[in-house]
């Protein structure tokens, strides 16, 4: 790892040489989101920007160059009781939402302690306070954790990137209103059409979230800058404000329509690179399948190895009894395995999807490896287990992209049944292969939407002039909710008027229908 001085010299020697100096800080520990801001560390780099990646997991990323310079957030990824160390077969899908609330609530305070105390942090909070940074790219998926380098980088052009599709509370925080009326909340296992009672609960946790993303855990964020950059940092809303654009892992080719404003730029799918070849093993498997082949991935968060021994075995019944070839990635050594099961500890998930011989992809239904089977036109049987992989595997159902499985009740007859179903009825594949045409069918990739707008935000000095109005108003206002109750109290007082006027006068005065209708006879007669 290089000193602080040596990156600091690097950097002002080879600005002119290799254009602008860019820096990613990236506090997440969930490698499965690395691979977004990999492809845009990379894309930099080609085009001739010096590229400094701090992070859980900078020093893994795959290509190298001497305009690459990665700062690594030592044990972050080791210390964080994460996903990975849960039993996630009954811990998550059985809990109570308000307890999912509540965990992702305290997580992003719990990463920064670990950041902050690492030997790689420190290095970047050394750098002098004069040290030329063109750009900024924070991963803004956890919340505020580094904002204050922003501060203490003299306000340089900022973009946030984030790989979690587009949460709410990071809508709203770029001046965009969330859709709760059909946009479910990521802790539900809803669809886009809901019926009234889950909109409903839908809109009252979603506000909910956002409520506790801009108090509780924003407020735990800022104690911690304050410690660690002391307390001349700005407010954790003042450096959040100077983040002119949001990335999003969204592509409407596959994910649900929605309203976004100009400062959100979805990007879905730009971790999808050109081919970079099988290893010889896996080509010659893949090749030489005539059945063809299924993949079972759960990705890097979901391990399989943290599966229950009744689910792994009642998956290798399944499997057994298949004419495809089954390659699944497993993190450890797993016995007894049927002929045509193949066991990876990791597999080059994107190569793999490209293969022609590749049938079905069965897997966690993550964001990132959902766009992937999409792109590449594969069904999906998912078997989500928490937050977005539920409604990505509930969009994918409902639009006949693929099946589910519900890992909770799981048995060999309905795993073989599913993907039978899946292999055996066309109009999966058939609408996969649609969805796949309509997100290769545009003006650019999203890559390089991704790369103009990183670059028009160090041409222009930042993109604030995109932000909207409703960036600086409280929801109660840019949503228009004052208007509406305040018409609703004009128009109650308005019927309670005339009500009480009618009421008020003598009886005989009171013209109801009934004794309008006799004074007409009387006068016909």
């Amino acid at each position: 790892m290089m000193t602080s001085k040596l990156v600091f010299i690097i950097f002002c020697l080879t600005k002119d040489a290799l254009g602008e100096n860019i820096l990613i800080a990236i506090d997440i520990p969930s490698y499965s989101h690395q691979s977004f801001n990999y492809a845009l560390a990379e894309a930099l780099v080609e085009k001739g920007h010096n590229v400094t990646m701090a992070g859980p997991y900078s020093h893994l990323m795959g290509r190298r160059s001497d305009r690459f310079h990665p700062i690594l957030f030592e044990g972050v990824l080791y210390n964080v009781k994460t996903i990975e160390a849960t039993d996630i077969e009954e811990e998550f899908p059985n809990a109570n939402v308000f307890w999912l609330m509540k965990v992702f609530a305290d997580y992003p305070a719990e990463v920064c302690q670990r950041v902050y105390n690492t030997k790689g942090f420190n290095m970047l909070l050394n750098y002098p306070k004069d040290f030329n940074i063109d750009l900024i790219i924070i991963d803004v998926t956890l919340g505020s954790c580094l904002f204050p380098l922003i501060q203490k980088f003299n306000y340089p052009p900022t973009v946030g990137t984030t790989a979690f599709l587009l949460p709410p509370y990071l809508s709203e925080a770029f001046g965009n209103v969330a859709q709760p009326s059909y946009l479910p909340f990521y802790h539900f296992k809803y669809s886009e059409n809901m019926s009234f009672l889950q909109r409903v609960k839908n809109y009252a946790l979603t506000r909910l979230d956002s409520f506790l993303k801009q108090t509780y855990e924003m407020h735990q964020l800022e104690m911690l800058a304050r410690k660690t950059f002391g307390e001349g940092v700005q407010s954790m809303r003042v450096l959040e404000r100077h983040i002119s654009l949001l990335l999003s892992n969204v592509n409407m080719a596959f994910h649900p329509a929605q309203p976004l404003t100009p400062n959100i730029i979805p990007v879905g799918g730009l971790h999808i690179r050109p081919p970079k070849g099988l290893p010889k093993d896996l080509q010659n498997i893949m090749d030489n399948a005539p059945e063809g082949v299924i993949l079972f991935c759960l990705g890097t968060n979901v391990r399989s190895e943290k599966l229950s021994e009744r689910t792994k075995q009642t998956l290798l019944q399944a499997f057994g009894q298949l004419r495809q070839i089954v390659i699944w990635k497993y993190e450890s050594i797993l016995r007894n395995i049927p002929s045509n099961v193949i066991v990876r500890p990791f597999v080059p998930q994107s190569e793999i999807l490209r293969h022609p011989n590749l049938r079905l992809f069965m897997g966690h239904g993550g964001a990132l490896s959902s766009l992937e089977a999409a792109y590449f036109g594969l069904p999906v049987v998912g078997m989500p287990f928490f937050v977005d992989q539920r409604t990505t595997v509930n969009l994918m159902v409902e639009r006949k992209l693929g099946l589910k499985l519900d890992h909770v009740n799981l048995t060999p007859e309905i795993v073989l049944g599913k993907i039978r179903e899946a292999l055996g009825n066309p109009i999966y594949a058939t609408n996969m292969r649609e969805v796949s045409k309509r997100m290769r069918d545009q003006l650019n990739t999203p890559l390089e939407t991704a790369l103009f707008w990183l670059e028009y935000a160090m041409r222009h000095n930042g993109t604030q002039f995109l932000n909207p109005k409703a960036r600086d108003m409280p929801l109660f206002v840019s949503s228009s909710t004052d208007a509406i109750l305040f018409l609703l109290l004009v128009i109650s007082l308005v019927v309670g008027r005339i009500a009480g006027h009618y009421t008020r006068l003598p009886l005989g005065l009171v013209h109801t229908p009934s004794t309008m209708f006799k004074k007409l006879n009387v006068r016909n007669r």
